[in-house]
């Protein structure tokens, strides 16, 4: 069968790589099934990455969710190979370097980059490189023939011409190139990377750890818990943790057990801890968990939360902080005439239409005015300038969505917005008028009983978003956008020079938790190119929240502090006036 398959489609296909697969799982050769294994691994993502450079958005996404439960499913099938095969931990690891983020790194950036160049030679080659790899997809699923190996060959040699002429792409090709030896060669002595992993067997969904160090030979593995363990233990509701501020004062220790207790003979007290969380470890805010009675993790070890090991090898290192732009104090009930006065300050090409939460408490989840939110902003600008940072103040009905969407493309090295964040199920966000709204004034066919975009679900509110909140969106003057920031239009935009984002709002972490990780406004920041991002995990106090966040500026610019060693203090700082966690542990920074 692997003879007629190879004949038929050639050993790079996905139909083989299916073949390989069934292979390894009966065969007893442990030696023939973990090189199949290895090869099947192989196939997929060597396919994924050659077809992302000519798909759709869209179409990306429907052909990742193809391939992604084939992924899933592989870890345990190395584990049954471990004991005489233990380089199947490198390639469980390698795998989960390319799984988390596939989506995010396969963005239309590098076209975009190349497109707007302004170099036509290198436009013309990138278009034939489009055309041969849609005509490759095209043969792949006919028979081999000498058309398909010398379309091979040609856009071998033309993709070496792009890398050697667009910085961009060899960029984006040392991304996917990253391995476990790659994150071994990066990795300080005294530091440990953890990979998060989660391996199905039947009806339960085992949480693993993979750890790696830089003298390792192979990363190590240890199961942790089955999900059930801790989910019993949390507020939830279809998979999303609800009320973690409480299921964080109850169950902190069993918790903290349950996911800490086998890695900490791994390390020692000051070592570095770089980890990529991944299922509802997303949701947890695992770097605060007890270590004992009087201190969290994050008090005994230096926690750095990452989207992917794979960012301690592209980690910016040394950026010089020039430029920043904040927001604050927000006027979300405007008169339509001043939201026009507003608007017309600001071209309106690039500026991506959208509308979109929910009224409740006094803290940064509803649509009052947040009185602390100017005072943040007012201290951190005066603070910034007087270290020779150039930093713009946009407060009241000057804090419109339209300035925020004029930063693309613009060169800002710090965003910091003081706001609320919202972030739905798909069943909530369905009960909202804004999405009726938003069929009614774009013309946009949208089907109630489908799923609405989880980047639609999310989002930050500007200047007069009360308006569309109320129902009235057609009163807006056109043109005029409704002060309501989705995430799906934070990543249409260009912010890759944003070294760092601040969300200083509620529930901006959240999201749809998937294994490529949490589709949320985290994720439409890191597609909109920015390094490092400040979140939070749950609703936050505002006066707590603000204190947070001048005592992190104060730290971080102030008194020249590493950018984590400032947040931390300033977490320390909120948990010497406010002892529960709910005050200074839901926020997270993610790199």
């Amino acid at each position: 069968a692997r003879s007629v398959y190879s004949r038929s489609y050639g050993t790079n296909h996905n139909k083989y790589a299916e073949l390989l697969y069934h292979y390894a799982n009966w065969t007893q050769n442990v030696d023939s099934a973990a090189l199949a294994i290895q090869k099947y691994v192989d196939i997929y993502h060597k396919n994924f990455v050659t077809t992302t450079s000519f798909l759709s958005e869209k179409q990306r996404e429907r052909y990742w969710q193809t391939i992604i439960p084939k992924l899933e499913n592989t870890p345990l099938l190395m584990w049954r190979l471990l004991e005489t095969h233990p380089e199947m931990l490198d390639v469980m690891y390698n795998n989960e370097l390319f799984c988390k983020g596939a989506l995010l790194k396969a963005t239309n950036q590098i076209t975009q980059s190349i497109m707007l160049s302004g170099d036509s030679v290198l436009i013309t080659d990138w278009e034939r490189l489009t055309w041969l790899h849609e005509n490759l997809e095209y043969q792949r699923n006919q028979a081999v023939s000498n058309a398909l190996y010398n379309m091979q060959q040609e856009a071998e040699q033309l993709e070496k011409k792009i890398v050697a002429n667009s910085s961009e792409y060899r960029q984006d090709q040392k991304q996917w190139a990253i391995n476990v030896d790659s994150v071994k060669k990066y990795l300080p002595s005294d530091a440990l990377a953890i990979e998060f992993l989660i391996i199905p067997e039947a009806d339960k969904k085992w949480h693993c750890a993979l750890l790696l160090r830089n003298n390792y030979k192979h990363p190590e593995v240890i199961v942790l818990f089955e999900e059930k363990e801790v989910s019993s233990f949390l507020s939830t509701s279809n998979g999303n943790i609800t009320n973690q501020t409480y299921d964080y004062y109850s169950n902190g220790d069993t918790i903290s057990k349950l996911v800490w207790s086998k890695i900490l003979p791994k390390i020692n007290e000051g070592e570095t801890i770089y980890f990529a969380p991944s299922g509802l470890l997303h949701q947890l805010a695992i770097e605060y968990l007890p270590y004992d009675e009087n201190r969290t993790m994050s008090d005994v070890y230096n926690m750095v939360r990452l989207s992917s090991t794979r960012e301690i090898v592209l980690s910016k290192q040394n950026t010089e902080y020039t430029t920043a732009t904040l927001y604050g104090g927000i006027a979300y009930d405007l008169e339509e005439d001043v939201l026009l006065a507003e608007s017309e300050n600001y071209a309106k090409e690039n500026l991506l239409a959208s509308r979109s939460i929910e009224n409740d408490t006094l803290n940064r989840g509803n649509v009052k005015y947040l009185p602390g939110t100017k005072k943040e902003a007012e201290s951190i600008n005066l603070l910034l300038k007087q270290n020779n940072i150039s930093a713009k103040l946009y407060t009241t009905a000057k804090a419109n969505e339209e300035s925020f969407k004029s930063l693309s493309g613009k060169y800002n090295n710090i965003l910091h917005i003081g706001t609320h964040g919202f972030t739905w199920t798909d069943s909530v966000a369905k009960k909202q008028d804004f999405f009726a709204q938003r069929v009614q004034l774009m013309g946009q066919e949208q089907h109630y009983d489908a799923s609405i975009d989880p980047l639609n679900r999310c989002g930050l509110l500007f200047a007069g978003a009360n308006i569309a909140l109320q129902g009235n969106s057609k009163n807006l003057p056109e043109g005029v956008q409704d002060g309501i920031l989705t995430a799906k239009e934070i990543s249409l935009m260009d912010l890759r020079d944003a070294n760092l984002v601040v969300l200083s709002a509620c529930e901006t972490a959240k999201g749809d938790i998937t294994s490529e990780g949490v589709f949320g406004l985290q994720r439409a920041f890191k597609m909109a190119g920015v390094q490092t991002i400040i979140m939070s995990l749950w609703k936050v106090n505002d006066q707590a929240t603000q204190l947070l966040m001048t005592e992190f500026y104060n730290n971080w610019i102030g008194k020249k502090q590493a950018k984590r060693e400032a947040f931390r203090n300033a977490q320390n700082t909120v948990r010497s006036q406010y002892e529960e966690p709910e005050y200074w542990a839901g926020f997270i920074m993610l790199d």
